[in-house]
């Protein structure tokens, strides 16, 4: 209908009524594209906020569980260096995680979710160290649990004299794993302070320029505090 308009216009040299018509026809695209823009924008903003939320959702459970197998551990191996110290001959302090022995893999999940286009890179190399690393640490606890059942847990059902040897100390390979115990605990800590980090850095709203490792956030072995806003201000400069 505007086309025929236009073209009769065109043929009567009516250039006022062109132009108007040429006019409203360029302002109803320029607004139609505008729109598309806008809902687009929305539409992203919407999903990058569900995501934000899952992958919160995630960190959190895992803080959660990661805190309690941490104290766990402590609590254990702290009872069993006290009566080894009083004169007992326990057998060496296990310690296995009911369930299956690792975690899902819920980052092969977010991959999926096309990330690259909601995240800036500093925040999405962060998020893929971290998920690599939760995955080597499992790895880790899985060498360490498997010599637990194949040697630990035999020699407590012989109940033989097989743990500590002629001196009386704890024999090296079964002191080795509960030193691998140890070290399954420190990394666990160091995760949990850097998971707190990622979630900080994911409802902050605003881009960094510097990643949630141990040089900016002080992930050392054993701190657990989560970063606070002049932590991530300082990271910043």
């Amino acid at each position: 209908m505007v086309l025929r308009r236009l073209a009769k216009d065109l043929r009567t040299q009516n250039w006022a009524v062109v132009f108007s018509e040429l006019l409203i026809i360029i302002v109803g695209v320029y607004i139609g594209l505008q729109v598309n823009t806008w809902n687009e924008e929305h539409r992203d903003a919407q999903r990058r906020v569900q995501i934000i939320g899952a992958l919160a959702t995630n960190l959190n459970d895992a803080i959660s569980v990661q805190k309690k197998m941490v104290e766990e551990i402590e609590t254990g191996l702290s009872l069993w260096e006290a009566a080894v110290a009083g004169g007992e001959q326990r057998p060496p302090f296990y310690y296995r995680i009911s369930g299956s022995d690792t975690p899902p893999d819920t980052w092969s999940t977010f991959v999926q979710m096309q990330l690259t286009d909601l995240f800036d890179p500093v925040t999405l190399f962060d998020l893929m160290f971290f998920y690599s690393e939760f995955d080597g640490v499992g790895r880790k606890y899985i060498r360490y649990v498997t010599f637990v059942e194949d040697q630990v847990l035999p020699g407590i059902i012989r109940d033989d004299d097989v743990f500590y040897g002629a001196d009386g100390q704890l024999k090296p390979e079964f002191q080795a794993n509960m030193d691998r115990l140890r070290d399954y605990q420190q990394e666990t800590l160091r995760l949990t302070t850097w998971a707190d980090c990622l979630v900080y850095r994911l409802k902050a709203n605003h881009t960094f320029d510097q990643t949630c490792l141990r040089a900016n956030f002080g992930l050392e072995y054993g701190k657990t505090n989560p970063p606070t806003d002049r932590d991530a201000s300082k990271a910043d400069e």
